[in-house]
């Protein structure tokens, strides 16, 4: 996935000639954490009987995150249905937490899992593998991103999300991962269904801060993802199938915010999905705003050459883009030169703003180039 840059050329839409020219460090910039969105879920939380996870802790046990207590809390969750984390941060090792069908994991208002410093190319805080119905309430995690021993591997997940069904994330603040804030996907025949995340944060994650590879009926929404950065593709949201057998259905994205992201805000990458069975996607993107990405939004197409060409099927159905906002981005939309076989991307009511003020010209501008590209724009 983040070679795509390398499979084919992009066509690429600028401020000016002058942003390409110059190459620029990353600096993080602050998130205004008062602007971010949280659902309430005091009247839902209030209902449930939840068992404290504290009682599994051992007697003298720390609350400054300092001592590994994963084999204590993987066993309260093992024999719990309904399980609220200690109100104080847990050091967890690198092999995680695993979750369960059925079940329901809160945290309390200073509850927070801290991965432990290692050197792995892949792991996950919080891992959900064939399972179905399961919530998560205000999910806090930290990667070991900012110690990490390792220079291999960019798949270490704070939520891990693999053919799994009727899965609820509610406020996730997921921060400093090797790889991905949350990971959703699928094996074999399976995919990922009904997957529901909605408010919260994920910032400085080290590839993207969500990555959707396969499933169907995803929804997200009033979500904030920032400062993604440090391995490609380095997108908010980085919508990218990873071979032929994958599948978009329903993926909805609505009142996302991107913001100071290193490539993307949302990337949209169908190039690995083109192949001898055809899909149709449907993407639907409503009301994203970016500010400071290097691309608000990036458009990936064709392969530049298939082994097979006369068994390539063309990608039906679209990936549907309105109320779009994008704020002081040096390149605003990158397009790939060769779009013969993915699906249509349409476009609807975008604004474009300048040192944030609505920037008239600069909109017409790159709705007029959109448009010459062959895309629909209304």
């Amino acid at each position: 996935m983040r070679n795509f840059v390398f499979l084919f050329v992009f066509f690429i839409i600028t401020v000016s000639c002058n942003s390409q020219s110059k190459k620029t460090d990353f600096i993080y910039k602050k998130v205004n954490k008062k602007l971010i969105y949280r659902v309430n879920l005091e009247k839902e939380v209030n209902q449930i009987k939840f068992v404290d996870l504290k009682s599994y802790l051992p007697v003298n046990y720390v609350q400054n995150g300092t001592v590994d207590y994963t084999s204590c809390i993987q066993k309260g969750i093992n024999e719990n249905k309904f399980v609220r984390l200690p109100n104080f941060p847990i050091l967890i090792s690198e092999k995680g937490l695993t979750l369960k069908s059925n079940s329901i994991i809160y945290f309390n208002q200073k509850s927070k899992l801290i991965l432990a410093v290692n050197s792995l190319p892949k792991y996950q805080i919080l891992d959900l593998k064939n399972i179905e119905n399961v919530k998560i309430y205000n999910p806090r995690l930290v990667g070991d991103r900012i110690k990490h021993k390792g220079t291999t591997g960019e798949w270490g997940m704070g939520i891990n999300i693999i053919s799994s069904s009727n899965i609820s994330i509610y406020n996730p603040e997921i921060t400093n991962c090797w790889g991905d804030g949350i990971y959703v996907s699928g094996i074999s025949t399976k995919e990922s269904e009904s997957i529901f995340i909605k408010g919260g944060l994920l910032d400085n994650n080290r590839r993207n801060g969500i990555s959707i590879i396969s499933g169907k009926n995803i929804n997200i929404s009033n979500i904030n993802i920032s400062n993604t950065y440090g391995t490609l593709p380095m997108a908010g949201i980085d919508i990218e199938p990873n071979e032929n057998g994958n599948t978009l259905e329903k993926i909805n994205l609505n009142k996302i915010t991107t913001f100071n992201n290193g490539d993307a805000g949302i990337a949209v990458i169908l190039l690995n999905m083109i192949g001898k069975r055809q899909h149709v996607v449907d993407v639907n993107i409503d009301s994203h705003k970016d500010t400071y990405s290097k691309y608000a939004l990036i458009m990936g197409g064709s392969k530049t050459g298939y082994k097979y060409p006369d068994d390539i099927k063309p990608l039906d159905g679209a990936v549907n883009i309105i109320n779009s906002q994008w704020n002081d981005n040096s390149g605003k939309v990158s397009i790939a030169a060769d779009f013969r076989y993915t699906a249509k991307y349409k476009f609807s009511n975008l604004k474009i703003k300048t040192a944030g003020k609505e920037d008239i010209k600069e909109t017409e501008s790159k709705t007029k180039k959109i448009r010459e590209q062959g895309f629909i724009v209304n």
